[in-house]
């Protein structure tokens, strides 16, 4: 009972506070990493718009960037008062820039190994001198896929030639129309997607996993309205039919706070990424 109050105070004090800053504020964005097409993305999350509109009594704008590249500057520019993004794009986040993580998806994330099902590829070794399709290469799930093929002795770039696409839609379709032998995409994301999307195709392999898609929060938000907005959310997928349908939607199975532990296991991701990130200026 006792936590059921302080839920509903947090909730109240937090939604008070947003309904005096709207008036003076522009709407509260969120930024959401482009890993589907824009309006897809937009769809996706709807749901969650509109009750955080109903709890703040304020406007809600869900905004992503044209790829992933932009998507990890603006982050890390400050961008975005709450952010839902990459695990790998957290962790940096978290480090750098000071964002404060607030939940992670409790499914663990991997990546599906997709071939078509009339395909004689039967196993990994089978795609030597094939080409595969990946979503951008600064997903981590690419760089899970080049880490699968890696383990089983094929060297990207050399052994099996990778196409590196905007999206795992894209990387699908790449797949579906047969421009690649195979593709490799968040295994989450190919749930996500309509029947008619996965239709034909099927599931060779998976990568290895790491923990999954993170909320977060900008260093300039207090903490105690980090809280709230988490308890928002927390409620929102567990309380409510629309939240329940959400969260359903994307596979995540629920949202907890990430350990210590599950943020430091994305570490060794960060080089790669802040290389990338250098280029990239």
């Amino acid at each position: 009972m006792l936590k059921g109050f302080k839920l509903l105070a947090l909730l109240l004090g937090f939604a008070a506070s947003a309904m005096v800053q709207s008036a003076q504020q522009a709407p509260l964005e969120i930024g959401v990493f482009p890993y589907l097409s824009t309006r897809a993305l937009l769809g996706t999350y709807q749901p969650l718009q509109q009750y955080l509109e109903q709890v703040l009594h304020r406007p809600v704008n869900l905004v992503t960037a044209p790829d992933m590249r932009a998507f990890a500057e603006r982050t890390q520019e400050g961008a975005y008062t709450y952010v839902v993004t990459a695990p790998h794009f957290a962790r940096l986040a978290q480090l750098e820039a000071g964002y404060r993580p607030l939940l992670r998806a409790t499914r663990n994330l991997a990546g599906a190994l997709l071939v078509r099902k009339n395909s004689d590829i039967r196993n990994i070794e089978d795609l030597r001198g094939k080409r595969v399709a990946t979503p951008d290469s600064w997903t981590i799930i690419s760089v899970l896929g080049l880490d699968l093929f890696r383990r089983n002795g094929l060297v990207p770039g050399k052994d099996v030639t990778i196409q590196a696409l905007p999206t795992h839609n894209s990387a699908v379709v790449s797949l579906q129309n047969g421009a690649v032998d195979a593709a490799v995409v968040s295994l989450t994301a190919f749930i996500q997607m309509t029947q008619e999307q996965r239709a034909g195709l099927r599931i060779l392999t998976q990568t290895r996993e790491v923990p999954h898609v993170m909320y977060l929060a900008n260093a300039k938000v207090s903490a105690a309205e980090a809280e709230a907005f988490a308890l928002m959310l927390n409620h929102f997928v567990e309380h409510t039919p629309e939240g329940k349908q959400f969260i359903e939607s994307l596979g995540y199975q629920g949202l907890r706070a990430p350990t210590e532990l599950e943020l430091r296991s994305l570490d060794p991701y960060l080089d790669m990424l802040k290389a990338n990130l250098a280029k990239a200026r």
